[in-house]
């Protein structure tokens, strides 16, 4: 009865053009009911209010590890270690020592971290995206100074799942002031996972719904204002070794996103050997968005001879405008890597 139920409110909404939020049970029974993900999200709207600001990147500094106030960088790994790579450089000129293993982080393979603020106590928590499929998070019981991490939590027991290898981010997809859970898989898809718990306790259904968004394979999508119109985009890496922007077409509370664009570098589209991840944030505090992007096979032309390494990481600083992006140059960042690193 309740699948004849859910059928006919949704015939009610497509026929009338009505707008209202479904709850997460409400979303999964007409998934089992056979209603796309399309028409999901397209009912997944609501209406009246201003959109608030989007939530993806944490008022925490995600990426100042040990808080002395220069950015750091944290990497998984094929083993499902984390590691971070403190600077001990400049933020113009990084000088990354040799990785550090932050103790009680692991997965069981492939660990692709994402620093947020988990349950909104202002202090930097993990969730780590893995070969399995499987999303797990860390919590930190310990401060931003000195982080101190209980154990893994695989979320819902493991039953939240995408398939082979996640790659986790967080936003509010649907302005409802709850950080939603976006995450990447080996096919190249990203799901939305909306968030029926609250702000201090997230928690999620089981199953999430397919978004617009795709690349060929190996999807890392990440979250940001990519054109400086207040709407949050989305920044996604790929196996073919581009990097692809998502513009958001619609706002913060209905987000809607089309055909992408690549990544230019110095006018040309950023290619690279392999699997890409790119990793925004603003390196030089000027308020335009720079890029971390890294390469698990980077071939660099030496004298003419090719060397071939294994993994890279490269930034690429801003030098268009706020609302308009552009990149001359893609230069390695200095760094013990280890060859195993996942960004």
């Amino acid at each position: 009865m309740k699948k004849l139920f859910y059928l006919f409110i949704f015939l009610f909404i497509v026929g009338y053009g009505v707008s209202f939020a479904l709850t997460p049970e409400e979303i999964l029974l007409l998934k089992r009911s056979g209603v796309s993900d399309e028409k999901i999200l397209e009912m997944q709207k609501k209406e009246g209010g201003a959109s608030p600001k989007p939530t993806a990147i944490p008022p925490i500094n995600a990426f100042d590890w040990n808080e002395d106030g220069k950015k750091d960088i944290i990497t998984g790994s094929d083993s499902g270690q984390v590691y971070v790579y403190l600077n001990s450089g400049a933020n113009p000129q990084p000088v990354f020592d040799r990785p550090v293993k932050i103790p009680g982080v692991e997965v069981m393979r492939l660990s692709d971290p994402n620093i947020v603020d988990w349950n909104s106590d202002g202090k930097k928590d993990v969730i780590v995206g893995q070969s399995s499929g499987e999303v797990s998070v860390f919590v930190n019981n310990g401060s931003n100074q000195s982080p101190l991490f209980g154990g893994e939590i695989k979320l819902n027991d493991g039953a939240l799942d995408v398939g082979q290898y996640s790659s986790a981010s967080m936003v509010d997809w649907n302005g409802d002031g709850k950080k939603d859970l976006l995450v990447g898989n080996s096919r190249g898809n990203v799901y939305i996972f909306f968030n029926m718990g609250d702000a201090a306790f997230p928690r999620f259904s089981d199953n999430g719904i397919k978004t617009p968004i795709s690349v060929s394979g190996y999807a890392t999508p990440f979250v940001a204002d990519w054109n400086g119109d207040g709407k949050f985009d989305v920044i996604c890496g790929s196996s073919d070794g581009k990097v692809y922007i998502f513009i958001n077409g619609g706002d913060n509370k209905n987000p809607a996103f089309g055909m992408s664009q690549t990544l230019q570098v110095n006018n040309k589209e950023l290619r690279l050997p392999s699997h890409t991840a790119a990793i925004p944030l603003d390196w030089d505090d000027d308020g335009k968005i720079d890029l971390l992007v890294s390469n698990k096979e980077v071939v660099e032309d030496i004298g003419g001879r090719k060397n071939v390494t294994s993994f890279g990481i490269f930034l690429l600083m801003n030098t268009g405008t706020k609302e308009k992006p552009e990149f001359k140059e893609l230069k390695p960042v200095k760094g013990k890597f280890r060859d195993d690193t996942v960004l």
